[in-house]
């Protein structure tokens, strides 16, 4: 099978988790003998290190079958890529490849028009699209966080919207919505990693019957771990992941002043290491907040070591895992899916997550790890006090971790999804419901195994 994947940057260039599940599968497509192609679109001004001058897309240097892309005139607030020379070139390479299915992982940077040049370019082959975030929905980076409040939005409207964005009218947000919900529908099926994204966007206004749930995969890093290892306390705790605003370090840090202010730190200490960088990303106000509260804590001087080991590679992971016992992931928004969630799983660390959105279908509570309540910093507080120095609990749930979906797992699921669509276009047959393929492979097995059963009509879950 000749397939395009279609991302928002690449692994190489920046790190983030929709550019790095469209690297893996590209990967895995070329390991199990398809003819894979890898485009991604980097931000404009990247041509300037990357690309040549005047030219939208070129070969990536020292990589075959991959491509960068440079869309100029890109609006956010649309999706819309405004310059009709950086479609023209898309369309002219997906013509020249000529696929059997194109695989788009995002729309940002890409731009929503080039669904419809893909679709123009190779009228015959499948389009899918998989949606690692909320932007068509949420304006506000697709967060769906209120701005200024910072309150969890629990579903988009015009009125809703226009109290975020007060210079634009609610007609503005009805009439954006048609407009992307029509390129969009250009689309075949469309993917999501968790079934609470799968809702946010049936409810928004896709075509229930095009939707299918399947979880990303990973390659697993942890295959030579000694997965039963831990510190002699099992008192030492992981953050990994962006130093931004949703993602929940400010909670980590209230909880242990929680516990240094009240005096109920264990007598075995508690160690929290930070893994993460891009705090340009994060507000100032945010930063602000974060130094006040490292300040504090040094103040107390209550047996907590915070250790921030700043930005990480994926050859940096084990590394980082071997030094913690637990990986804390304290989102404070929709969290889709949490890719930190495989990553503890796969070194054996069970995960305190937030019960939130994709975290809280994932991670079973005293099963595979443990959970508590969203931006609730008194609830963890409670939780680490009692798992420090419970190295029972700590066993009996290292036991309890599956091995996450691997990158060619997640590929098996999609295949077969892709098989039986390219096979009604060969045929000719009218669209119909995407009906739950069987799974072939690995991908079979994992899901029996798994043992995952869900009711939902209008997405299959796989995992």
């Amino acid at each position: 099978m000749k397939i395009v994947y279609v991302s928002y940057l690449h692994p190489s260039v920046a790190p983030g988790g929709a550019q790095q599940v469209a690297f893996e599968m590209f990967q895995a497509s070329l390991s199990q003998g398809h003819d894979a192609y890898l485009i991604a679109a980097l931000e404009a001004n990247h041509d300037q290190i990357y690309g040549k001058p005047g030219a939208p897309i070129v070969p990536m240097q020292g990589e075959e079958r991959q491509y960068f892309y440079f869309p100029q005139h890109y609006d956010f607030l649309h999706l819309s890529v405004g310059d009709w020379r950086s479609i023209h070139f898309f369309r002219d390479l997906i013509e020249r490849l000529a696929p059997d299915v194109i695989h788009f992982h995002h729309y940002h940077r890409v731009g929503v028009e080039s669904i419809r040049a893909a679709r123009l370019a190779a009228p015959n082959a499948v389009i899918s699209f998989t949606f690692h975030e909320m932007m068509a929905i949420c304006m506000a980076d697709g967060q769906m966080v209120k701005k200024g409040t910072r309150e969890l939005c629990h579903a988009a409207s015009p009125i809703a919207c226009n109290k975020c964005f007060p210079d634009l009218r609610p007609e503005f947000v009805t009439l954006r919505k048609s407009r992307l919900l029509a390129a969009l529908a250009e689309c075949d099926s469309f993917i999501f990693p968790s079934e609470f994204i799968a809702n946010r966007y049936v409810d928004w206004g896709l075509s229930p019957e095009k939707c299918v749930v399947i979880p990303n995969g990973q390659a697993n890093l942890g295959g030579a771990f000694d997965r039963s290892q831990h510190s002699p306390q099992v008192n030492r705790f992981g953050f990994f992941g962006q130093f931004i605003d949703n993602k929940g370090v400010d909670v980590i840090l209230e909880a242990l002043l929680i516990l240094g202010r009240e005096q109920r730190v264990p007598a075995s200490g508690i160690v929290v290491e930070i893994n993460g960088g891009n705090k340009h990303y994060a507000s100032p106000s945010y930063m602000e907040k974060i130094s006040l509260q490292v300040e504090e804590l040094r103040k107390l001087q209550s047996r907590i070591v915070v250790r921030e080991n700043g930005a990480y590679g994926r050859d940096q992971l084990e590394g980082r895992m071997s030094s913690i016992d637990w990986v804390i992931v304290p989102s404070t928004w929709w969290e889709i899916f949490g890719l930190v969630v495989s990553e503890g799983w796969m070194f054996g660390r069970p995960v305190i997550a937030s019960a939130i959105a994709g975290l809280k279908e994932r991670v079973v509570p005293d099963g595979n790890g443990f959970t508590f309540p969203a931006r609730d910093s008194r609830a963890l507080a409670d939780l680490l006090v009692t798992l420090v120095s419970d190295e029972g609990r700590w066993k009996r749930v290292n036991s309890s971790i599956e091995q996450p979906w691997s990158e060619v797992d997640m590929l098996d699921a999609h295949i077969d999804i892709w098989k039986e669509l390219v096979s009604q276009r060969a045929t000719a047959r009218p669209s119909r419901s995407i009906e739950p393929p069987a799974m072939r492979g690995r991908a079979r097995k994992k899901a029996e195994r798994m043992n995952v059963v869900s009711d939902r009509k209008t997405a299959t879950v796989v995992s």
